[in-house]
């Protein structure tokens, strides 16, 4: 992608990403709002609600009822998670939820060697699969899987390893069960269903379209449930239009992996330097990437609140893969330059 743009607009990727490097340490240090381990915290809400399911309990009424002692918001409907992961995780427990993470991510590995095998030579794909492993690392947390966000990442991932295959039906279950656990899955959707559109590949884009409109229907009886535990005094959200920019998006991938040990300068910058690497597989499949992952991070820098930093696991582990291409895209880079 990178090689064959014009010298002008290859100076001025360059310019740009050294702009946003340079940015990463002139910032302000600004730590996400998280609340301190004495309080009580969404994951903690979360694991609540699941021991109510795993002892009786409807979810809905559960859910409702552990976010209104707990001062959380229950309106919109949207507050509250889709039941899946909470009542899967109620029937098989954490310890059992937890290896089946782990068996996620063996999947994500395993796709990603066979995707990459055709697109990047061995030394970058065994740098793809150690990036991919190490954003997986979150996993080792159990805690942090009462969040739906790390399923969908990992779901995504694979999704996303499986189009680069070829693989169109192991991509359509990967989101579709992404889907069942957030609705941050669906841009996926709704890109793989614009790209099918402009492709006039008819059928796949039926069956894009027909997992959107399933999803909507799970949405609307989530949403009828959740509705009817509603009370008039109940806390509404505040919204999501936190507008952070470069930021909201930066701080998303570094409080989501291990670079959050770091100082935060670094860390930002850590968590920048994925994008230049991406920019440089070209193809379809590295076209449907740069636009997947350049979308959410819009998402994040747009509508995350500080408090929803947690929304960088959308992108993790696939993000991490762009390391192993850094070497790659500046090569592209200076040959553009230098021939353009």
């Amino acid at each position: 992608m990178l090689e064959r743009l014009p010298r002008p607009l290859a100076l001025l990727v360059l310019g740009l990403f050294l702009l946003a490097c340079a940015w990463c340490f002139a910032a302000p240090p600004q730590a996400p709002n998280v609340v301190s381990t004495q309080e009580y915290t969404d994951l903690q809400l979360f694991r609540d609600i699941t021991a109510r399911v795993a002892s009786g309990a409807p979810y809905h009424e559960a859910a409702a009822e552990t976010h209104r002692a707990h001062a959380y918001p229950l309106r919109p409907f949207v507050t509250v998670r889709e039941p899946t992961l909470f009542v899967l995780a109620a029937r098989l427990g954490w310890p059992m939820m937890q290896a089946l993470a782990f068996g996620l991510v063996a999947g994500a590995l395993i796709a990603w060697a066979a995707a990459l095998r055709a697109l990047v030579s061995p030394a970058e794909r065994w740098g793809a699969l150690a990036g991919i492993a190490l954003a997986s690392l979150a996993i080792a947390n159990v805690g942090l899987l009462a969040g739906t966000e790390p399923w969908v990442g990992l779901l995504l991932s694979i999704a996303l390893a499986c189009r680069l295959r070829g693989l169109p039906r192991a991509e359509l279950a990967a989101v579709g069960a992404a889907l069942l656990l957030r609705e941050l899955a669906l841009p996926y959707a709704l890109l793989a269903l614009a790209f099918a559109a402009l492709r006039r590949e008819w059928r796949v884009a039926g069956r894009w379209l027909a997992l959107i409109g399933l999803f909507a229907a799970f949405m609307a009886v989530h949403a009828y449930f959740q509705l009817q535990t509603v009370r008039p005094g109940d806390i509404v959200s505040p919204g999501w239009s936190g507008g952070l920019g470069l930021r909201g998006f930066l701080m998303g991938v570094a409080y989501t992996s291990v670079w959050q040990v770091l100082p935060q300068p670094l860390a930002l910058l850590l968590a920048l330097l994925p994008a230049l690497g991406w920019m440089a597989l070209a193809g379809r499949g590295g076209l449907f990437a740069q636009l997947l992952l350049g979308g959410y991070a819009l998402m994040l820098m747009l509508f995350a609140r500080s408090d929803n930093f947690y929304w960088g696991f959308t992108v993790m582990p696939m993000w991490f893969a762009g390391y192993a291409l850094l070497p790659r895209a500046g090569g592209q880079l200076v040959r553009a330059i230098r021939t353009g």
